[in-house]
């Protein structure tokens, strides 16, 4: 999967873009349906927020969190991304069922 990290704000350590790596290998079972992936990182006054935009054939799937912590609002991402690809991929199999 081609994934871009970004961060904004604040320096991007190793450990950071690997947590992010390992967090978004969720998605690999939605690897067909995916072109790219982007994650941009930032650090607001007092919050951190986590934005994903996954490019998919013909449209794309966004996100975006807010938390305390960079590592928590990273996770949160990955949950809500990877809930938007199942049910994308359920309305893409159920339009393929009908058109039969």
């Amino acid at each position: 999967m081609n994934l871009s990290i970004t961060a904004r704000h604040f320096e991007l350590t190793d450990e950071l873009k690997d947590f992010t790596q390992k967090k978004f290998q969720k998605l690999e079972h939605y690897n067909h349906l995916i072109t790219k992936t982007d994650v941009i990182l930032g650090n607001d006054a007092s919050q951190k927020f986590a934005e994903g935009k996954i490019n998919v054939r013909g449209s794309f799937i966004t996100a975006k969190t807010n938390a305390n912590d960079i590592y928590l609002a990273i996770g949160l991402l990955a949950d809500k991304l990877v809930k938007q690809m199942g049910t994308y991929d359920g309305k893409l199999k159920g339009k393929k069922r009908l058109s039969r």
